[in-house]
């Protein structure tokens, strides 16, 4: 069985004697990150599948999402003409299907040396409050003055930089500390529900935790690119760490 399987059966079975009573997820309000938008990425394929997530989430109390499409260049050339279209398609679909869920259109940047451009020449597409999600490697971390050019230029201009998924970067899993440094420089941190729920295994669930623990980490996010994640997200429920992300997050004022 895999931990996707094992994760979700466990939410319906008996529950570790760590977890603590179901969390009403209606305290986080609003879904920060994930990928919605039909057909522009490697989330939701076609409209029924982007439905069916947002389903899922009102079912679960949430109130809105921020939805942010990929944004990497030579794999997902998005750009804010070619994502606001189909962003239109689901919102005109959601308001028909649930007239009080809130959308909203932002995007998850890759860091690399094309997004400092985009942001110097102002193409960035932002979230509400001027928010701006962004993503690193998975296998190799970011060039320290790349990184930090970056988060200059973006406070520069008044914008709130997001880390995405700051517990998948194996490389920082022993340097917990430079989550510590982003936090006082100003950058938002994000973790994902999925990792609370230990569905990418111990170490990155152990991350999740101590950040959030030490009070770097300010939202939650599902980061669906399909219904598992929306499932994750309520195998979550149980997890201290999750009631304890509840009392600070920033979810419910990102719309």
């Amino acid at each position: 069985m895999g931990l996707w399987s094992q994760i979700f059966g466990s939410s319906k079975g008996k529950k570790s004697a760590k977890d603590r009573e179901a969390l009403d997820l209606s305290a986080f309000a609003v879904d920060y990150h994930s990928h919605l938008v039909p057909g522009v990425d490697d989330g939701a394929p076609d409209l029924e599948a982007s439905l069916e997530m947002i389903d899922a989430l009102v079912s679960l109390g949430y109130r809105g999402a921020v939805t942010t499409p990929h944004v990497m260049p030579g794999m997902y050339p998005n750009t804010p003409e070619t994502l606001r279209p189909p962003f239109e398609m689901l919102k005109q679909a959601v308001s028909q299907r649930h007239p009080d869920f809130k959308l909203a259109l932002g995007a998850e940047y890759f860091l690399d040396a094309s997004l400092l451009d985009t942001v110097l020449n102002g193409g960035e597409l932002l979230a509400p409050g001027g928010r701006l999600l962004f993503e690193l490697a998975f296998s190799a971390p970011p060039d320290p003055g790349m990184l930090q050019e970056f988060l200059f230029e973006v406070q520069l201009k008044g914008l709130r930089p997001v880390m995405a998924h700051i517990e998948r970067y194996p490389y920082w899993h022993h340097e917990l500390n430079r989550f510590e440094e982003l936090h006082e420089q100003g950058v938002t941190l994000q973790v994902n529900a999925a990792s609370l729920a230990g569905a990418y295994g111990p170490e990155i669930q152990q991350a999740a935790e101590t950040c959030i623990d030490q009070g770097w980490v300010r939202i939650l996010g599902t980061d669906a690119h399909g219904i598992r994640h929306i499932d994750a997200l309520h195998a979550s429920r149980f997890r201290p760490a999750v009631h304890q992300l509840a009392e600070v997050a920033l979810n419910s004022t990102l719309l």
